[in-house]
């Protein structure tokens, strides 16, 4: 009986919600109009929020922005009046009502506060991965892709600082890039003698071959109202959130990329109660938004509806979620967490075994905005590892996963944080593919509980010693895709596509 009122109450909510918001434009008819919904950036002051905005100036205060400052804000409706110009703001996909321009970020770029990058002949750095976001003169996001970047890439092949400098229209902004002077850096010994790893075994190719019960066409990807237990092994995890489909309006409804916040999940990490899960538009895209929920205070089912949900619930779920600008991430799967910062190893996962130097970000967990970049290499000798699977322990220390297909072998590589020198230590390797059709590495994570790490394959989940001992696994048999693993304390913490779903066990 209870989970069908939670059913009901979310369809309740929804109904509830666009009455209301059907009656509080009615005024608005003066406002223009924009065919697509632009993305704004939220300032750091608290205005006022009104039901209506006409020529004479806004009516009907209800509530405040000091609740929407980290959330994605999107408007499709602007009105000039006798007391500044008006947007009819959208949080979260729905629709809240008008502010005055003055809170959005005008004619501002948001950049690192530092970049550090790892001496290499090998490549170059496209400079405007340091900006967070860009603002115009009326508090729209621009595309960092069309602010003016001087230099717009700096070669790494030798030590040096170049002051950047960012602008756009009246914006302007700069960072200093260090290449760090010392070319042995990330030189290091695969010398780790492999332990025997289990024989590979068989899944399928492709995407998930499944979806949680309401995530189909039938059922119009409709919320889920039922938790999930899903048992393998000495393995049980349990629901602990569905996710929105959507963070933001749905599909083609925003004017640009950085406006749509869903509806692919790549990869996560938990720190205690904070869950940040990395959202694409499309699979193949290297740039997306990190999304952080604070566990303590959203239930499981009801943030799948955030537009329908009562007035004061969506006031704080508003204020306990948190979105990043559009930022590179690169693949998605390699994040982590402190008590203060997210990490992001934004690799590219369609490239080979490059020389190419790979980006750490240091992202504030307190505005979800980029606050330093690194980048770091890992070379056998002259032989490279590019890195497509990676884990964060705390703020110093990254354990990488590098997989040498030609003699079936994976290797794990402790990289630890001095100043801003990453120094890669090969700590074990493992004599096995693991899945047998090469179907890639879907989730990496370290346990420091059992000194172990946990890789994940579709729905197969391995658990591996630092030193390579393999110690057996686990499998789910849901037919759905694992899209990022993290351990926090002693839970282990897996996310499964379609619908998002953020499950929870014991570590073990």
């Amino acid at each position: 009986m209870k989970k069908r009122q939670v059913g009901k109450s979310l369809l309740t909510g929804a109904i509830i919600a666009t009455s209301l918001f059907a009656c509080g434009n009615y005024r608005s008819v003066t406002a223009k109009s924009y065919k697509k919904a632009v993305t704004k950036v939220a300032g750091s002051g608290n205005y006022t929020v009104y039901h209506h905005a006409s020529k004479k100036g806004p009516a009907g205060a209800f509530t405040s922005t000091k609740y929407f400052k980290h959330a994605n804000l999107q408007a499709k409706k602007s009105v000039a009046t006798k007391k500044g110009k008006f947007w009819q703001i959208i949080v979260y996909g729905r629709t809240v009502g008008w502010v005055n321009q003055n809170f959005f970020a005008r004619n501002k770029i948001a950049v690192a506060k530092k970049v550090s990058l790892v001496e290499n002949s090998n490549y170059e750095f496209e400079t405007r991965d340091a900006i967070s976001v860009a603002a115009d003169s009326q508090g729209t996001a621009i595309n960092p892709s069309k602010v003016k970047a001087s230099p717009a890439k700096i070669d790494t092949d030798k030590p040096g600082t170049t002051t950047v400098h960012f602008q756009y229209g009246s914006a302007k902004a700069s960072v200093e890039v260090m290449v760090r002077d010392d070319s042995d850096e990330g030189v290091a010994r695969a010398d780790q003698t492999p332990q025997s790893g289990p024989t590979a075994v068989s899944t399928w190719k492709g995407s998930s071959k499944s979806s949680s019960r309401n995530w189909n066409a039938k059922h119009h990807y409709g919320f889920e109202t039922k938790s999930d237990t899903f048992k393998a092994g000495n393995l049980t995890l349990k629901t602990k959130l569905y996710q929105p489909r959507f963070v933001s309006l749905d599909y083609n409804k925003a004017a640009d990329k950085m406006g749509q916040v869903g509806v692919i999940p790549e990869g996560i990490t938990v720190n205690g109660n904070n869950f940040t899960v990395a959202v694409f538009n499309n699979s193949s895209d290297l740039k997306g938004h990190l999304v952080s929920y604070d566990l303590g205070h959203i239930n499981k089912y009801r943030a799948q509806n955030l537009p329908g949900l009562g007035w004061s619930t969506f006031k704080k779920y508003a204020a306990h979620i948190k979105v990043s600008p559009y930022i590179k991430l690169g693949h998605g799967q390699s994040l982590g967490s402190s008590s203060k910062y997210l990490y992001v190893m934004a690799n590219n996962n369609k490239m080979g075994n490059s020389k190419a130097s790979e980006e750490i970000l240091q992202i504030r967990k307190s505005d979800m905005k980029i606050n330093q970049i690194w980048s770091f290499k890992i070379w056998n000798g002259s032989s490279a590892r590019y890195i497509h699977n990676a884990t964060f322990s705390g703020d110093n220390t990254m354990y990488c996963l590098f997989h040498n297909a030609s003699n079936g072998r994976y290797e794990y590589w402790k990289v630890t944080r001095s100043g801003d020198t990453w120094t890669p230590v090969e700590v074990g390797a493992t004599q096995s593919n693991f899945i047998g059709n090469g179907s890639p590495v879907q989730g990496f994570t370290y346990d420091s509980g059992h000194q172990q790490f946990y890789i994940g394959f579709n729905d197969y989940l391995f658990r591996v010693g630092v030193d390579g001992t393999y110690k057996g696994k686990n499998h789910l048999h849901v037919k759905r895709e694992i899209e990022g693993l993290s351990v926090s304390g002693s839970k282990l913490y897996v996310e499964f596509a379609q619908r998002g779903e953020l499950t929870v066990g014991k570590t073990k």
